[in-house]
């Protein structure tokens, strides 16, 4: 018999509640409407307004990363960083301490969350309500959401306002300073490229003016030019001298032809030590080290010259940035009163409570009518102890 009466069926169940349903429905009722004034006095509504924002299309593409961008081999893509970034760094500023603390004395939140200044971390517990207050969202079109908690429709929306108007001030800020210290990097960057291309240019003037070396390739081809030809002739006159000796060693032509094997003779040591008197051909001799030389500073002039072709426009882009104020993002949809709370749910913070105040009525009641377990020792123990702060052995 015992054994019947731990095991309940259904019905047995449902045959308590119809038994105790004088005690039960009236209890439930109670809670129900305790519950939900409890609710709707003691926990304070909010609202949450929400805006909806896109990067403007502007600024997916711009300013130095847009001029880099066309250069072919950078081993960063800097096209495509701002675009998978954008989420991150918008809650970094919102979320950070400088901007929390702003909109905290904007709308002075800590006197309406009710935090006492006599703590001394009150302004970290204010700005910890404020983030879980503050959320961002992507939606399915790509398209920013920024949503703001308040504890009335009118101040939600102008919160969440504020909240994406100091977000874009704060990005262009940052952008600023930004194209301020790019533009201060290329300036003296720009400054020490000119000075070595002046350094450069020197050099190679005054080495053009000491070895009269000033255009190497024109000059070695026609230094090789005349060498070959006063050589030609040189042959050309030994030959006719040694025939004349042979045939006529008194004719007074072999007289001639000697003068000029020995002119031309004489030209050629010149051209081979010295160069000509008068002439902008340069030593034979020297021609290797003065070309070597000439194209080491010829090719420093031309490597600063690129490097100054490649940072003026940057240098200069960099400029227009630090003037350009230019919004970040689109505002397509700014925050207005929302009609309905969105916390507390009244109905189901109420509906639970009432479920649980049933399930413990329900134990109460099954516990009451078995007769086994009221005799029990443990049941015993717990019903003697369990309103007590000491309990017995």
């Amino acid at each position: 018999m015992a054994e019947e009466k731990k095991n309940l069926k259904l019905i047995d169940y449902f045959v308590l509640l119809v038994k105790w349903k004088h005690i039960l429905i009236p209890v439930l009722l109670v809670t129900m409407l305790i519950s939900y004034l409890t609710i709707y006095f003691f926990i304070r509504e909010e609202f949450e307004a929400t805006a909806l924002i896109i990067p403007s299309q502007e600024q997916t593409m711009g300013g130095i990363a847009g001029l880099l961008s066309g250069i072919q081999g950078l081993p960063v893509d800097l096209g495509g960083q701002l675009g998978n970034s954008e989420m991150t760094i918008y809650s970094t500023i919102i979320y950070s301490r400088t901007f929390l603390n702003d909109v905290i004395k904007k709308f002075d939140l800590i006197r309406e969350y009710e935090i006492s200044k006599s703590l001394i971390d009150y302004r970290e517990l204010a700005r910890r309500q404020l983030a879980s207050y503050i959320n961002i969202n992507v939606n399915d079109d790509y398209a920013y959401e920024i949503s703001v908690r308040a504890y009335t429709p009118e101040k939600a929306a102008l919160m969440t306002n504020y909240v994406i108007e100091k977000l874009n001030q704060r990005i262009v800020e940052l952008k600023v300073q930004k194209s301020r210290e790019n533009r201060e990097f290329l300036e003296g960057r720009l400054q020490d490229v000119r000075n070595n291309l002046k350094i450069a240019e020197d050099s190679l003037k005054h080495f053009q003016e000491s070895s009269g070396m000033l255009m190497a390739e024109e000059q070695v081809k026609d230094i090789l030019t005349t060498y070959t030809e006063l050589e030609s002739q040189l042959v050309s006159k030994q030959i006719e001298k040694s025939i004349l000796e042979k045939i006529n060693p008194s004719s007074p032509q072999l007289q001639t032809v000697s003068i000029s094997v020995e002119q031309f003779k004489k030209k050629l040591n010149q051209i081979k030590s010295g160069g000509l008197k008068d002439s902008p051909l340069i030593s034979y001799s020297s021609i290797p080290e003065k070309t070597m030389e000439y194209f080491r500073l010829f090719r420093e002039v031309e490597i600063n010259n690129e490097i100054l072709k490649f940072i003026l426009p940057l240098y200069e882009q960099a400029k227009f940035d630090e003037q350009k104020e230019v919004p970040i993002f689109q505002i397509v949809d700014y925050a207005v009163p929302p009609a309905k709370k969105v916390y507390p749910p009244r109905t189901v913070l109420t509906l639970a409570i009432t479920f649980m105040t049933f399930i413990f009525c329900l134990f109460f009641i099954i516990v009451k009518e078995n007769d086994v377990w009221q005799n029990e020792s443990k049941y015993i123990y717990i019903r003697q102890n369990l309103f007590r702060w000491k309990a017995r052995g």
